[in-house]
């Protein structure tokens, strides 16, 4: 196993046990955490969570065995600056999804749900995005596919990372609903993805 694995499989390892304690966490203060395909919901965003969470769980299994048997798959011929590049996004997601996590706090889930007692958090990294938990699972994926880049984990990659952007509109949909001129202020002034918005175009613009 080369550097490249072992550090891989550090980082996976460490995006999977804190998403996996956290919601330990909370299901023992009994919170229901896993809202993907579940709850008070319209039909369309229970089918759009049901495909993600398929795919999240199929992207786990292609990412590890990607890391694993990395030796014998035929791969996406990558320099390896390129492929030390993806690490460096592994990191970045596995950091920036930890930090959205921690400043949640008890607010966090996975997938929504209108009958959902959640307040809607602003601070800490919220500040600089409104869905770093997102931003954090898009690189940790795209990191994965470039250091790995065989044509099953490419795929799983960029299927994830569209089923993300689906999901992110559902979810804004929902918060629009749920928090009103609160949450209407606070996308005026941080974007969707990353960055501070400007908030006089981003009113009548908002990303």
């Amino acid at each position: 196993m080369n550097t490249l694995q072992i550090i891989a499989l550090a980082m996976l390892g460490m995006y999977y046990l804190a998403y996996f304690m956290k919601a330990l966490l909370l299901k023992r203060q009994g919170i229901a955490v896993h809202l993907l395909g579940k709850g008070n919901k319209p039909k369309k965003a229970l089918i759009i969570e049901a495909c993600l969470r398929f795919a999240t769980l199929a992207g786990a299994v292609i990412q590890f065995g990607s890391v694993l048997f990395d030796d014998f798959i035929r791969a996406i011929p990558l320099a390896l600056p390129v492929r030390i590049a993806g690490v460096v996004l592994l990191f970045l997601g596995v950091f920036i999804f930890t930090a959205a996590m921690l400043t949640m706090r008890d607010n966090w889930r996975a997938g929504f749900d209108r009958d959902q007692n959640t307040s809607l958090v602003t601070n800490g990294i919220y500040r600089f995005s409104r869905n770093p938990a997102f931003v954090g699972f898009d690189l940790l994926y795209i990191g994965c596919a470039v250091t790995f880049p065989n044509i099953v984990n490419v795929a799983a990659a960029f299927a994830c990372v569209l089923l993300f952007h689906v999901q992110i509109l559902g979810e804004e949909k929902y918060c629009a609903e749920a928090f009103g001129q609160e949450y209407a202020d606070y996308r005026t002034k941080v974007r969707r993805y990353l960055g501070r918005a400007d908030r006089a175009c981003d009113k009548a613009n908002p990303k």
